[in-house]
């Protein structure tokens, strides 16, 4: 008897533990300090509870950055989490392929300046005035002269695909990317 009751309570920690995680305890500790007065430290904890909420959204979207195209490789992705002073999530991979060639996918969220460009590529006469319009899937991009794209998925999400590759390449790591499951995030 004692032993399942042991066993049981051993239990009911475990799955607490399992439950708590960083961000809830940011704000936990951010609601605590604000109860009590202390505003600094309520203001600190709850920025640091938005700068990991900000990497968790940035580790979710990393995982539809592309693959390597075939005969290219893939560096690690690069995650970056603003929070709330800064502001912009981001996820980047870089790629090569044989001959040196470099495309670097991008994608950014968690700043008001992406609802700004995404306005902008929703008319199409100012998108159009800014750089050549192109379709990737639905979504506008806008392609420089040099073929880097830049793209706006929804008001949340901004893409950007540069590097000295071919402008084909850029297309293709582009239509790569899954814009309806980020579009979800």
């Amino acid at each position: 008897m004692r032993s399942t009751s042991l066993a049981v309570a051993f239990s009911a920690v475990l799955a607490g533990a399992a439950l708590a995680d960083d961000v809830s305890d940011a704000i936990e500790a951010g609601r605590k300090a604000y109860t009590d007065g202390e505003l600094a430290k309520a203001k600190e904890a709850l920025g640091l509870a938005s700068q990991l909420i900000g990497q968790k959204h940035a580790e979710a979207y990393a995982k539809l950055l592309p693959a390597p195209l075939v005969g290219w490789k893939a560096d690690e992705v690069e995650i970056t989490a603003g929070g709330a002073g800064y502001g912009v999530s981001s996820a980047l991979r870089r790629y090569e392929d044989r001959a040196g060639d470099q495309v670097e996918v991008q994608i950014s969220s968690d700043a008001a300046l992406i609802a700004q460009f995404a306005a902008m590529m929703a008319t199409r006469e100012v998108a159009g005035a800014m750089s050549k319009i192109v379709m990737i899937g639905n979504t506008r991009a806008l392609q420089s002269m040099d073929g880097d794209l830049h793209m706006a998925v929804g008001s949340q999400f901004i893409i950007a695909v540069q590097g000295n590759a071919s402008v084909n390449d850029k297309l293709a790591y582009a239509r790569a990317i899954d814009l309806v499951a980020l579009s979800k995030l």
